[in-house]
């Protein structure tokens, strides 16, 4: 019986379960300690009703706590910005500018790494994968919004050790729609180019406010 009881444990701190609570806490530590970051991101989506997807890339900046602003550069140029809850959406090929409000559906990922909130106020976080059990050298941690456990929508994260920091994310929402994050070349606590949350629509742009 020790012997068997010793297995046990062994098997027990190998599996993804055992890690999780230090794995929230490294990735929480990491957000707390972060206030700018900037980098490059590959955005990919998948749809879940017709099976299409679509690739787009640029940069990405965050002041915590509440800014984000995503610029996109290819294929289209394209500027989003959340700013607390409110959101502006710049397509420049069409020359127009959509404001609106963050919606829970949208707030995910943007909540998690911007908003005031701590991970676990937002999230049921689940540990799924670790560098040497199914991770390819990487954590991977599954969290479900507390507010709406029976949704689809769930953000997947890729983790690197030791810094913990968020080297990919998955979002598939209620639709079965999947958002693929990949993000390189991260300046982290290195400041933000001024005025790059103060976004100002060239003349004649058409501003369309959402109701």
């Amino acid at each position: 019986m020790p012997g068997a009881l010793l297995l046990a444990l062994v098997l027990l701190a190998a599996t993804p379960v055992a890690e999780e609570p230090q794995v929230v806490a490294r990735l929480q530590a990491w957000l707390d300690g972060t206030s700018t970051l900037d980098m490059r991101f590959r955005q990919s989506l998948v749809s879940g009703a017709f099976g299409t997807s679509a690739t787009e890339s640029g940069r990405l900046y965050l002041e915590r706590p509440g800014k984000l602003r995503w610029d996109y550069l290819q294929p289209e140029k394209k500027t989003a910005l959340l700013l607390g809850d409110r959101t502006v959406l710049y397509l420049e090929e069409d020359r127009q500018m959509t404001r609106g409000r963050l919606t829970p559906e949208q707030g995910l990922f943007p909540r998690l790494l911007a908003g005031r909130e701590r991970l676990e106020e937002l999230f049921t976080a689940t540990l799924v994968a670790t560098p040497t059990t199914g991770g390819n050298g990487a954590y991977r941690l599954r969290l479900v919004p507390r507010k709406d456990p029976g949704a689809t929508a769930v953000v997947l994260l890729t983790l690197r050790a030791p810094a913990f920091s968020i080297d990919a994310a998955e979002l598939t929402d209620e639709a079965g729609n999947r958002t693929t994050y990949s993000f390189t070349d991260a300046r982290r606590n290195r400041g933000v180019p001024g005025g790059i949350f103060a976004f100002e629509p060239p003349w004649g742009t058409e501003v369309v406010d959402e109701p």
